[in-house]
């Protein structure tokens, strides 16, 4: 069970990472109009997050029923491992997209 929660979270932080650098089309919600559209980028005040995260989530539960009906027999210091370097992935790229925009 462990390695599939661990293969789910991996393809979590893939598909949350390749979302944004890839602009990906994903839901974009304009909080000012209260709309919400499907698109690659933005404009005006739309925000990004909530197709990113809805993306990212179906891909890691998607990657977590698959796991599971295969039963991966990885071992787990090398899916933790994985996972946990695709995080640290995410978190750079993010925040180095943060000090770049200051």
């Amino acid at each position: 069970m462990t390695r599939t929660a661990l293969v789910g979270i991996s393809a979590f932080a893939l598909a949350y990472l390749l979302a944004g650098t890839l602009q990906l089309p994903v839901l974009v919600y304009d909080p000012v109009a209260r709309a919400t559209t499907a698109a690659r980028t933005l404009s005006g005040m739309q925000m990004r997050y909530y197709g990113d995260l809805l993306l990212a989530t179906v891909a890691g539960l998607c990657a977590a029923a698959l796991a599971h009906g295969l039963r991966p027999r990885l071992p787990l210091a090398l899916s933790a491992g994985t996972a946990l370097s695709l995080i640290a992935a995410d978190l750079v790229y993010y925040f180095w997209c943060l000090l770049a925009a200051s």
